[in-house]
């Protein structure tokens, strides 16, 4: 695995924080912080900064001459690995860890210390997690671990306490909507809709955009509408909705039953992930039960807790959608 280092603006002041003193850096960061703002690249950006032999510290860039910057370049340094899933969806193991373990113990090859950058580090099972805090208890000199999550409550307590954390918010929103009409060439209107349904983050806003995200979600919320009138089933809208891509969905219907939740407590259209979608909204909201809406809300948060492990995605969401038609037509 081998990710591209990149800048984003709202990254440069943690990264001029965490490189104030590279001498008194600790020997394990937990970078945290909502999916889609580029912790993983971060991370990147880090280590090029850490193994350059001439580094710009005002400017956070790297000589991009030396042997460890074109190392980096051609995604051979000896002295940084990258630890991740063997395939989507899976997770790291214990094996992993292991040979870890020996390339820790080595004296780095070129460069002043050697590297680990684990991402997703949520996707380690218990083995390996049980095999990471052995060598975060006694870790090996001139080495450091960085391990990117945007779900650290997966993570043991005995490694998240081990671990200095530092932990990204999201932009503003100005900045983030400059980002994408100036980076990505998004226009105003589809910038801030796009931002909306990713609930702050750029990236996760820029990933929608690609996968052409913004017409699937007519798609779903009319299988919800069906499912609630009766005229289609759970099963077949779950097969549509993994097509489209299980966590996608799943993300969607959290932030759209949010939507409802607060359009109920207000009593009137609430949206802020939907907003064009705001009077069909409204048609269900009047339709569901407040109570009922909260407890179908941690079935969904719960379900995509769930993404990536054992149980088979089809089921989880076939479930999720029995639920809800259970919710929808109990008026």
């Amino acid at each position: 695995m081998t990710v591209k280092a990149q800048q984003y603006p709202w990254m440069l002041a943690p990264a001029r924080r965490l490189l104030q003193d590279m001498a008194r850096l600790p020997h394990a960061l937990l970078l945290t912080g909502p999916y889609g703002l580029g912790k993983t690249a971060f991370a990147a950006h880090m280590a090029e900064m850490l193994f350059c032999g001439h580094p710009d510290s005002a400017a956070l860039s790297v000589c991009g001459q030396c042997q460890n910057c074109r190392l980096l370049a051609a995604g051979t340094h000896p002295d940084l690995q990258w630890v991740a899933p063997a395939e989507a969806g899976k997770a790291i193991i214990i094996d992993q860890i292991r040979a870890l373990a020996e390339f820790l113990h080595l004296r780095p090859h070129i460069g002043l210390r050697k590297i680990v950058v684990f991402a997703p580090a949520e996707a380690m099972n218990t083995n390996a997690a049980n095999a990471l805090l052995k060598l975060l208890e006694e870790p090996p000199p001139d080495s450091l671990l960085m391990l990117v999550s945007s779900d650290p409550a997966r993570l043991p307590g005995t490694v998240r306490s081990r671990c200095q954390r530092l932990t990204f918010p999201l932009p503003a929103r100005d900045e983030a909507l400059a980002w994408l009409r100036t980076a990505e060439g998004f226009p105003g209107g589809e910038a801030e809709l796009l931002l909306d349904l990713a609930g702050g983050a750029p990236l996760r806003a820029l990933e929608l955009a690609r996968e052409g995200f913004l017409p699937v979600r007519n798609d779903l919320l009319a299988d919800l509408e069906a499912l609630g009138n009766g005229k289609t089933d759970p099963v077949s809208c779950a097969a549509r909705w993994k097509a489209h891509g299980t966590r996608r969905c799943l993300e969607w219907l959290e932030g759209g039953v949010m939507d409802l939740i607060r359009g109920s407590m207000a009593g009137s259209p609430g949206t802020r992930t939907n907003p064009d979608l705001r009077e069909r909204l409204h048609v269900l909201q009047k339709r569901l039960d407040l109570n009922q809406l909260f407890r179908f809300l941690e079935t969904v948060t719960g379900g995509r807790r769930l993404l990536g492990g054992p149980l088979d995605e089809l089921l989880l969401v076939e479930d999720i959608l029995i639920r809800w038609t259970r919710l929808a037509r109990q008026k």
